[in-house]
């Protein structure tokens, strides 16, 4: 399993052309995360890492399934960025998504990999054939799961 790390500013403002005028915002740029999937298979983990300050937003996390918003309050986005891949256990599974040199240089000495940010998009750059195979089969114990869940969501009863 990966663990994507994003430098959020730094992709947002990176592809903020690229995108469509409704995603061009911080929430924007985290639904079109969800939505589009360039970290691959649901089972990775994606974490996206925004400087912030206590007068700008509330929570220092903010929920977005599957992916983990984090502010840095009270530091750098690059240096949270550092900190979590210091904090990991196996950092050759972190793939920390950026275009400042110096936070790449730092996680590659701890052992991680890293992207740039249109390799992370490129989606938004190149045509590519779609695929399923990370959509679960909804006969499966996680196809059922999911199919709950939405239908709690949308507070369907099945008759």
């Amino acid at each position: 399993m990966k663990h994507y790390i994003i430098d959020g500013y730094n992709a947002l403002f990176k592809i903020k052309p690229l995108l469509k005028k409704s995603y061009q915002t911080r929430d924007g740029f985290i639904q079109y995360i969800m939505v589009t999937k360039p970290f691959g298979s649901i089972k990775n983990r994606v974490s996206i890492v925004f400087d912030g300050s206590k007068d700008v937003i509330n929570d220092k996390r903010r929920p977005f399934p599957p992916i983990d918003v984090i502010f840095s309050k009270n530091e750098t986005a690059d240096n949270t960025i550092v900190r979590m891949v210091k904090k990991e256990r196996k950092q050759g599974e972190i793939i920390v998504v950026t275009d400042d040199r110096e936070v790449k240089e730092k996680v590659k000495l701890l052992g991680c990999s890293t992207l740039s940010i249109l390799e992370f998009f490129k989606k938004l750059t190149e045509k590519k054939e779609r695929t399923d195979k990370d959509k679960p089969d909804p006969r499966s114990k996680e196809g059922k799961k999911i199919t709950e869940e939405l239908k709690r969501i949308w507070k369907v009863d099945e008759e």
